[in-house]
Protein backbone atom coordinates (compact mmCIF):
# COMPACT_ATOMS: atom_id res chain seq x y z
CA UNK A 1 0.00 0.00 0.00
CA UNK A 2 1.07 3.42 -0.93
CA UNK A 3 2.06 5.66 2.30
CA UNK A 4 0.28 9.00 2.05
CA UNK A 5 1.99 11.60 3.10
CA UNK A 6 0.43 14.63 5.69
CA UNK A 7 0.57 18.15 4.58
CA UNK A 8 -0.03 17.89 1.23
CA UNK A 9 -2.38 20.66 -0.37
CA UNK A 10 -5.06 18.40 -0.81
CA UNK A 11 -4.51 16.37 2.47
CA UNK A 12 -5.10 17.51 5.83
CA UNK A 13 -4.93 16.05 9.48
CA UNK A 14 -8.10 16.66 12.31
CA UNK A 15 -6.11 19.48 13.84
CA UNK A 16 -5.93 21.71 10.51
CA UNK A 17 -9.93 20.78 9.09
CA UNK A 18 -11.15 21.98 12.61
CA UNK A 19 -9.27 25.15 12.01
CA UNK A 20 -10.29 25.49 8.37
CA UNK A 21 -14.26 24.96 9.36
CA UNK A 22 -14.34 26.34 12.77
CA UNK A 23 -15.67 22.73 14.10
CA UNK A 24 -14.05 20.71 16.88
CA UNK A 25 -12.08 18.12 17.04
CA UNK A 26 -14.01 15.76 19.41
CA UNK A 27 -17.51 17.03 17.03
CA UNK A 28 -15.36 15.99 13.62
CA UNK A 29 -15.17 12.70 15.71
CA UNK A 30 -18.57 12.20 16.17
CA UNK A 31 -19.68 13.20 12.80
CA UNK A 32 -18.05 10.56 11.76
CA UNK A 33 -18.34 7.50 13.68
CA UNK A 34 -21.78 8.21 14.65
CA UNK A 35 -23.15 9.38 11.47
CA UNK A 36 -20.60 8.62 9.14
CA UNK A 37 -20.40 11.86 7.52
CA UNK A 38 -16.83 11.66 6.35
CA UNK A 39 -14.38 8.66 6.77
CA UNK A 40 -10.81 9.56 7.54
CA UNK A 41 -8.12 7.56 6.02
CA UNK A 42 -4.94 6.96 8.12
CA UNK A 43 -1.56 8.12 8.21
CA UNK A 44 1.43 5.11 8.39
CA UNK A 45 1.82 5.95 11.85
CA UNK A 46 -2.01 6.01 12.32
CA UNK A 47 -2.76 9.70 12.09
CA UNK A 48 -6.89 10.58 10.75
CA UNK A 49 -6.19 12.64 7.10
CA UNK A 50 -8.88 13.87 4.92
CA UNK A 51 -9.26 15.37 1.40
CA UNK A 52 -10.30 18.53 0.55
CA UNK A 53 -13.75 16.71 -0.42
CA UNK A 54 -13.86 16.18 3.18
CA UNK A 55 -13.15 19.41 4.69
CA UNK A 56 -15.81 21.01 1.87
CA UNK A 57 -18.49 18.55 3.25
CA UNK A 58 -17.34 18.98 6.56
CA UNK A 59 -18.19 22.98 6.39
CA UNK A 60 -20.93 22.48 4.47
CA UNK A 61 -22.44 20.57 7.42
CA UNK A 62 -20.87 22.99 9.92
CA UNK A 63 -23.46 25.77 8.08
CA UNK A 64 -26.79 23.70 7.94
CA UNK A 65 -26.78 22.57 11.32
CA UNK A 66 -26.09 26.42 12.61
CA UNK A 67 -29.03 26.67 10.41
CA UNK A 68 -31.23 24.29 12.49
CA UNK A 69 -30.95 21.09 10.27
CA UNK A 70 -30.21 17.99 12.09
CA UNK A 71 -26.86 16.45 11.59
CA UNK A 72 -28.58 12.91 11.74
CA UNK A 73 -30.69 14.30 8.53
CA UNK A 74 -27.81 15.38 5.95
CA UNK A 75 -24.74 13.53 7.25
CA UNK A 76 -24.94 10.99 4.37
CA UNK A 77 -26.05 13.42 1.37
CA UNK A 78 -23.26 14.38 -1.03
CA UNK A 79 -21.53 17.76 -1.50
CA UNK A 80 -23.88 18.53 -4.66
CA UNK A 81 -27.06 17.65 -2.59
CA UNK A 82 -25.42 19.48 0.46
CA UNK A 83 -25.11 22.86 -1.89
CA UNK A 84 -28.38 22.20 -2.63
CA UNK A 85 -29.89 22.31 0.98
CA UNK A 86 -27.53 25.24 1.47
CA UNK A 87 -29.01 26.91 -1.27
CA UNK A 88 -32.35 26.76 0.39
CA UNK A 89 -31.51 27.29 3.78
CA UNK A 90 -29.69 30.76 2.31
CA UNK A 91 -33.36 31.65 0.83
CA UNK A 92 -34.78 31.85 4.66
CA UNK A 93 -33.95 34.90 6.21
CA UNK A 94 -32.57 34.31 9.68
CA UNK A 95 -32.46 37.11 12.06
CA UNK A 96 -28.46 36.96 13.97
CA UNK A 97 -28.20 35.66 17.83
CA UNK A 98 -29.16 39.32 19.72
CA UNK A 99 -28.15 38.50 23.51
CA UNK A 100 -27.55 35.09 25.40
CA UNK A 101 -29.71 32.25 24.58
CA UNK A 102 -31.82 31.50 27.67
CA UNK A 103 -32.02 28.06 28.54
CA UNK A 104 -33.92 25.95 31.18
CA UNK A 105 -32.43 21.85 31.57
CA UNK A 106 -34.17 19.16 33.10
CA UNK A 107 -31.93 16.37 33.98
CA UNK A 108 -28.49 15.55 35.90
CA UNK A 109 -26.20 14.54 32.91
CA UNK A 110 -27.55 17.54 31.15
CA UNK A 111 -27.24 20.14 33.63
CA UNK A 112 -24.12 19.13 34.50
CA UNK A 113 -22.59 19.24 30.87
CA UNK A 114 -23.67 22.47 30.47
CA UNK A 115 -22.35 23.95 33.82
CA UNK A 116 -19.17 21.98 33.10
CA UNK A 117 -18.37 22.46 29.38
CA UNK A 118 -20.53 24.57 27.59
CA UNK A 119 -21.69 27.83 29.24
CA UNK A 120 -18.08 29.20 29.71
CA UNK A 121 -17.70 29.34 26.15
CA UNK A 122 -21.41 29.59 24.71
CA UNK A 123 -23.71 32.61 24.82
CA UNK A 124 -26.34 30.92 26.87
CA UNK A 125 -28.04 32.08 29.85
CA UNK A 126 -28.95 29.05 32.07
CA UNK A 127 -32.23 30.17 34.22
CA UNK A 128 -33.24 27.22 35.33
CA UNK A 129 -31.34 23.74 35.98
CA UNK A 130 -32.56 20.99 38.29
CA UNK A 131 -32.73 17.17 38.45
CA UNK A 132 -36.52 17.28 40.50
CA UNK A 133 -39.59 17.93 37.90
CA UNK A 134 -41.58 19.42 40.68
CA UNK A 135 -38.56 21.67 41.92
CA UNK A 136 -37.27 22.52 38.30
CA UNK A 137 -41.04 23.44 37.67
CA UNK A 138 -41.43 26.15 40.59
CA UNK A 139 -38.46 27.63 39.10
CA UNK A 140 -38.92 27.29 35.58
CA UNK A 141 -42.86 28.33 34.94
CA UNK A 142 -43.58 31.18 32.63
CA UNK A 143 -40.15 31.92 32.48
CA UNK A 144 -39.69 31.53 28.69
CA UNK A 145 -36.50 30.51 27.75
CA UNK A 146 -35.77 30.11 24.04
CA UNK A 147 -35.01 26.56 24.71
CA UNK A 148 -35.99 23.98 27.20
CA UNK A 149 -33.86 20.61 27.14
CA UNK A 150 -35.53 17.91 28.63
CA UNK A 151 -33.47 14.69 29.56
CA UNK A 152 -35.36 11.09 29.53
CA UNK A 153 -33.85 7.68 30.18
CA UNK A 154 -36.40 6.39 26.88
CA UNK A 155 -39.14 7.56 24.59
CA UNK A 156 -42.76 6.00 24.99
CA UNK A 157 -46.08 7.22 23.92
CA UNK A 158 -46.69 9.08 27.20
CA UNK A 159 -43.23 11.02 26.80
CA UNK A 160 -45.27 13.20 24.37
CA UNK A 161 -47.73 14.47 26.97
CA UNK A 162 -45.25 15.01 29.45
CA UNK A 163 -42.79 16.70 27.22
CA UNK A 164 -45.73 19.16 26.12
CA UNK A 165 -46.89 19.71 29.52
CA UNK A 166 -43.03 21.00 30.59
CA UNK A 167 -43.00 23.20 27.24
CA UNK A 168 -46.32 24.63 27.55
CA UNK A 169 -45.54 25.34 31.78
CA UNK A 170 -41.74 26.83 31.05
CA UNK A 171 -43.23 29.04 27.82
CA UNK A 172 -40.25 27.38 26.13
CA UNK A 173 -40.04 28.34 22.10
CA UNK A 174 -37.58 25.52 21.08
CA UNK A 175 -37.62 22.04 22.84
CA UNK A 176 -34.41 19.44 22.88
CA UNK A 177 -34.86 16.29 23.98
CA UNK A 178 -32.11 14.00 24.92
CA UNK A 179 -33.06 10.27 24.94
CA UNK A 180 -31.35 7.20 25.78
CA UNK A 181 -33.39 4.60 23.57
CA UNK A 182 -36.58 4.77 21.49
CA UNK A 183 -38.67 3.27 18.89
CA UNK A 184 -38.74 4.80 15.31
CA UNK A 185 -42.39 5.20 15.99
CA UNK A 186 -41.99 7.02 18.78
CA UNK A 187 -39.15 9.27 17.75
CA UNK A 188 -41.33 10.51 14.37
CA UNK A 189 -44.22 11.67 16.64
CA UNK A 190 -42.45 13.50 18.90
CA UNK A 191 -40.33 15.21 15.85
CA UNK A 192 -44.28 15.99 14.06
CA UNK A 193 -44.54 18.00 17.38
CA UNK A 194 -41.05 20.10 16.38
CA UNK A 195 -39.13 18.22 19.30
CA UNK A 196 -35.62 18.54 19.01
CA UNK A 197 -34.10 14.76 20.08
CA UNK A 198 -30.65 13.99 20.29
CA UNK A 199 -29.32 11.01 21.48
CA UNK A 200 -27.12 10.34 24.60
CA UNK A 201 -24.77 10.42 25.87
CA UNK A 202 -24.79 14.14 24.64
CA UNK A 203 -20.67 15.88 24.29
CA UNK A 204 -21.22 20.02 24.84
CA UNK A 205 -20.16 20.73 21.32
CA UNK A 206 -23.18 18.91 19.75
CA UNK A 207 -25.29 20.59 22.21
CA UNK A 208 -24.34 23.62 22.44
CA UNK A 209 -24.80 23.68 18.47
CA UNK A 210 -28.18 22.22 18.82
CA UNK A 211 -29.42 25.16 21.37
CA UNK A 212 -27.80 28.27 19.13
CA UNK A 213 -29.61 26.67 16.11
CA UNK A 214 -32.46 26.22 17.85
CA UNK A 215 -32.29 29.49 18.90
CA UNK A 216 -31.90 30.66 15.64
CA UNK A 217 -34.87 29.17 14.02
CA UNK A 218 -37.09 30.70 17.28
CA UNK A 219 -35.62 34.49 16.07
CA UNK A 220 -36.20 34.24 12.93
CA UNK A 221 -40.16 33.43 13.86
CA UNK A 222 -40.51 29.98 12.92
CA UNK A 223 -42.00 28.92 15.99
CA UNK A 224 -43.49 25.44 17.14
CA UNK A 225 -47.42 24.47 16.58
CA UNK A 226 -49.17 22.97 19.83
CA UNK A 227 -50.13 19.28 19.04
CA UNK A 228 -53.77 18.71 18.85
CA UNK A 229 -54.14 16.04 21.91
CA UNK A 230 -52.49 14.61 24.59
CA UNK A 231 -52.08 10.71 25.39
CA UNK A 232 -52.41 9.07 28.65
CA UNK A 233 -49.60 8.00 30.84
CA UNK A 234 -48.88 4.01 30.69
CA UNK A 235 -48.33 2.29 34.42
CA UNK A 236 -45.26 0.48 34.52
CA UNK A 237 -44.78 -3.29 35.83
CA UNK A 238 -43.15 -4.15 38.56
CA UNK A 239 -41.15 -7.21 39.14
CA UNK A 240 -37.90 -8.88 41.14
CA UNK A 241 -36.34 -6.13 39.95
CA UNK A 242 -32.59 -5.66 41.95
CA UNK A 243 -32.34 -2.08 43.39
CA UNK A 244 -30.21 0.41 42.11
CA UNK A 245 -27.07 1.07 43.79
CA UNK A 246 -26.50 4.53 42.89
CA UNK A 247 -28.39 7.81 41.97
CA UNK A 248 -28.04 9.85 38.61
CA UNK A 249 -26.84 12.58 40.52
CA UNK A 250 -23.89 10.14 42.19
CA UNK A 251 -23.65 8.62 38.77
CA UNK A 252 -22.65 12.03 37.04
CA UNK A 253 -19.95 12.64 39.83
CA UNK A 254 -18.22 10.01 39.07
CA UNK A 255 -18.65 10.35 35.13
CA UNK A 256 -16.47 13.23 35.75
CA UNK A 257 -14.71 12.90 38.77
CA UNK A 258 -10.41 12.75 38.60
CA UNK A 259 -9.33 9.31 38.53
CA UNK A 260 -6.11 8.11 39.46
CA UNK A 261 -6.34 5.28 36.74
CA UNK A 262 -4.63 5.92 33.66
CA UNK A 263 -7.71 4.62 31.23
CA UNK A 264 -10.45 6.91 33.44
CA UNK A 265 -12.42 3.53 33.96
CA UNK A 266 -14.80 5.26 37.23
CA UNK A 267 -15.72 7.40 34.00
CA UNK A 268 -16.05 5.08 31.30
CA UNK A 269 -18.50 2.39 34.02
CA UNK A 270 -20.76 4.74 35.38
CA UNK A 271 -21.34 5.83 31.91
CA UNK A 272 -22.36 2.17 31.03
CA UNK A 273 -24.47 1.83 34.34
CA UNK A 274 -26.37 4.92 32.84
CA UNK A 275 -26.97 3.57 29.73
CA UNK A 276 -27.85 0.42 31.45
CA UNK A 277 -30.34 1.88 33.62
CA UNK A 278 -32.05 3.61 30.75
CA UNK A 279 -32.58 0.48 28.40
CA UNK A 280 -34.13 -1.27 31.35
CA UNK A 281 -36.22 1.38 31.87
CA UNK A 282 -37.34 1.40 28.12
CA UNK A 283 -37.70 -2.39 28.24
CA UNK A 284 -39.91 -2.11 30.81
CA UNK A 285 -42.04 -0.27 29.02
CA UNK A 286 -42.23 -1.93 26.39
CA UNK A 287 -43.39 -4.94 28.45
CA UNK A 288 -46.22 -2.89 29.36
CA UNK A 289 -47.76 -0.99 26.20
CA UNK A 290 -47.41 -4.03 24.07
CA UNK A 291 -49.08 -7.24 25.10
CA UNK A 292 -47.83 -9.81 21.91
CA UNK A 293 -44.30 -9.27 22.99
CA UNK A 294 -44.64 -8.66 26.92
CA UNK A 295 -43.11 -11.70 27.30
CA UNK A 296 -40.08 -11.07 25.32
CA UNK A 297 -39.82 -7.30 26.93
CA UNK A 298 -40.35 -8.65 30.22
CA UNK A 299 -36.94 -10.58 29.79
CA UNK A 300 -35.37 -7.85 28.54
CA UNK A 301 -36.41 -5.91 31.99
CA UNK A 302 -35.23 -8.51 34.16
CA UNK A 303 -31.82 -9.17 31.65
CA UNK A 304 -31.18 -5.39 31.41
CA UNK A 305 -31.23 -4.82 35.43
CA UNK A 306 -29.39 -7.90 36.36
CA UNK A 307 -26.30 -6.93 34.14
CA UNK A 308 -27.02 -3.05 35.35
CA UNK A 309 -26.84 -4.40 39.21
CA UNK A 310 -23.27 -6.87 38.20
CA UNK A 311 -21.80 -3.28 36.75
CA UNK A 312 -22.60 -1.69 39.64
CA UNK A 313 -21.01 -4.02 41.96
CA UNK A 314 -18.12 -3.80 40.22
CA UNK A 315 -17.99 0.18 40.10
CA UNK A 316 -18.42 0.15 43.33
CA UNK A 317 -15.21 -1.84 44.11
CA UNK A 318 -13.56 0.32 41.92
CA UNK A 319 -14.45 3.37 43.99
CA UNK A 320 -13.42 1.83 47.02
CA UNK A 321 -10.11 0.82 45.67
CA UNK A 322 -9.37 4.13 44.58
CA UNK A 323 -10.25 5.83 47.72
CA UNK A 324 -13.57 7.88 46.06
CA UNK A 325 -16.04 10.21 47.88
CA UNK A 326 -19.72 10.16 46.02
Amino acid sequence: MTERKIGTPSEYTIGAVAKLTGLSTQLIRAWESRYGAVVAARSANGRRIYGTADLEKLGLLKVLTERGIAISTIANLDIDALRERLGEADSVALKPLDGDVRVAALGAFVCDLLRREVLDTNPIELVACGVDEAAFLADSRNSAPDVLIVEVPSLVPATVSQLEALREATGAGETIVAYGFARSEDKRQLADRSFRLQRTPLMADELAVSILAAAVKLRAGDHYAAPPEIQVPVERSTGPIPARRYSAEQLVRLAAISSAVDCECPNHMAEVVQTLSSFERYSAECENRNEEDAQLHAYLHRTTAQARALMEEALAHLVEVEGLSL
